[in-house]
C-alpha cells in the first residue's frame, strides 16, 4: 500500500510538472514582444552583475555601481557600432552590386562539383540540386535588397521607437540595483520552512544561468572576431559579415559553426577569392580553437547538460520561440534540470525533514534518551 501511495504521488508530481511546463511554454508565446525587451535587459543585467559586484566590495555604493556599470555597457555599445557599422554598411553595399557574372560563376562551379559527385558516387541529385540552385541565384539580388530595406526599415523603427531603448536602460539599472532583493522577495513568496531551500535553488539558478550567458557571449564575441580575422588575412569578401554570421550563429551548439562555414564555402567557389580548402581549414581551426580553449575556459561546466539533452533542447526552443527560443534554450534547460534535481532528487541530510528548523538546543522530545 505505501509503495503505490509512493507511485501515485511521483506519478502527480510528473503530471503537474508537465503542466506547468506546457502553461509556461503558452505564455512565453504569448508574451514574445514584451520577453524580447526584457530577455535583452537579463542579458545585459547578466554581463555587468560582476562589475557592479566587484564596484561594491569596493565600497561603492550600490546605485553609483549600478550607474557605473550601466553606463560602461552603453560607452562598449557605441563603441562596437561605431567602429564596425562602417564596415558593415560598406559590405552590405558590395553584396547589393553583387554582379550577374559573380552568380554565373558560381553557379557553373557548383554544377561542376555537383556533376563530379554523381559521376564518383552515383548520388543521382543532380536535376533536383539545379533546381534549387536555379532559384537561389534568381532569388538573390530581390533578397539583398529586401535585406537592405529591412535593415533601413528597422533602423528607422528604432529611432521611432527610442522609448523601447529609454525603458530598456531604465530595466537594466533597476535590475541591477534590485537583483538581490527581487531574488529575497521571491523566497518570502514560500512557507517559511521551504525559504532556505529555495534560496539555494535560486543561487545554483543564478550561478549557472550567468556563467552561461557572460560564458557564450565571450565565447562567440571571440570565434567572430577570429573568423573575420582569418578571411580577411585570406582576402575573402565579405569577411566582417562571414566573422559576424559565424559569432552570431556559434550560440547555437553543434549546428552553428556547419551554418555558418556554408557561405563562405559557396563564395571561396567564385574567381580571385581564396582558396575552398583554405576557408574550409579555417573555419575548422576555428571550431577546434572555440570547443577545445574557449569552451573549457568561459564555460566549463556551467550547465553541465549532456550533447542529446542540448540538441533536444535547442529544437523545441527554435519551435516555440523561433530565434529567441533558440537563445533561450540551454539555459531554460539547465534550469529545469536544477528544479527537477531539488524537486525529485535525495535530499541534503540537513533537508530529510522537509526543511523543518532544527529544534532549539537544550530542548528535550519525546524520542530523546532519559537523562540520568
Amino acid at each position: 500500500m505505501l509503495i503505490k501511495d509512493r507511485e501515485l504521488r511521483l506519478s502527480l508530481k510528473l503530471v503537474l510538472s508537465a503542466a506547468a511546463v506546457a502553461l509556461l511554454a503558452w505564455v512565453l508565446v504569448k508574451l514574445k514582444p514584451i520577453l524580447t525587451v526584457f530577455i535583452i535587459a537579463i542579458l545585459a543585467v547578466y554581463c555587468i552583475t560582476p562589475l557592479v559586484n566587484f564596484l561594491i566590495r569596493r565600497r561603492f555604493p550600490p546605485v553609483l555601481a549600478a550607474i557605473g556599470a550601466s553606463l560602461l555597457l552603453l560607452i562598449a555599445l557605441f563603441l562596437f557600432f561605431y567602429l564596425l557599422l562602417p564596415g558593415l554598411i560598406h559590405e552590405l553595399g558590395q553584396l547589393a552590386t553583387f554582379s550577374t557574372t559573380d552568380l554565373l560563376s558560381l553557379s557553373t562551379k557548383l554544377t561542376e562539383l555537383i556533376n563530379d559527385l554523381d559521376q564518383r558516387y552515383n548520388l543521382q541529385l543532380m536535376d533536383t540540386l539545379l533546381d534549387y540552385m536555379d532559384q537561389f541565384t534568381g532569388q538573390i539580388p530581390a533578397r539583398v535588397e529586401q535585406l537592405l530595406l529591412s535593415a533601413s526599415s528597422f533602423f528607422m523603427a528604432v529611432l521611432s521607437r527610442a522609448w523601447v531603448l529609454l525603458a530598456l536602460v531604465f530595466l537594466v539599472f533597476y535590475l541591477v540595483q534590485d537583483l538581490e532583493k527581487a531574488k529575497k522577495n521571491i523566497t518570502l513568496l514560500f512557507p517559511q520552512i521551504y525559504q532556505g531551500r529555495i534560496t539555494r535553488i535560486l543561487g545554483l539558478i543564478d550561478e549557472k544561468v550567468g556563467g552561461y550567458i557572460r560564458g557564450t557571449l565571450l565565447k562567440c564575441a571571440l570565434a567572430g572576431l577570429l573568423t573575420s580575422i582569418g578571411l580577411f588575412v585570406l582576402k575573402m569578401p565579405f569577411a566582417l559579415m562571414l566573422g559576424g554570421l559565424a559569432g552570431l550563429l556559434n550560440i547555437i551548439p553543434y549546428i552553428g559553426p556547419i551554418l555558418a562555414a556554408v557561405p563562405a564555402v559557396l563564395l571561396s567557389l567564385l574567381p580571385d577569392t581564396p582558396n575552398i580548402f583554405l576557408v574550409v581549414g579555417l573555419y575548422i581551426l576555428v571550431e577546434i580553437v572555440d570547443s577545445f580553449v574557449f569552451t573549457p575556459i568561459f564555460l566549463g561546466k556551467a550547465v553541465d547538460l549532456s550533447p542529446l539533452t542540448v540538441v533536444v533542447s535547442v529544437l523545441i526552443g527554435g519551435q516555440l520561440l523561433g530565434t529567441l527560443g533558440i537563445i533561450l534554450a540551454i539555459p531554460a534547460a539547465a534550469i529545469c534540470k536544477v528544479l527537477l534535481f531539488h524537486y525529485f532528487g535525495p535530499k541534503p541530510p540537513e533537508q530529510s525533514s522537509g526543511d523543518l528548523p532544527a529544534p532549539v538546543k537544550g530542548s528535550s522530545t519525546a524520542d530523546s534518551p532519559p537523562q540520568r
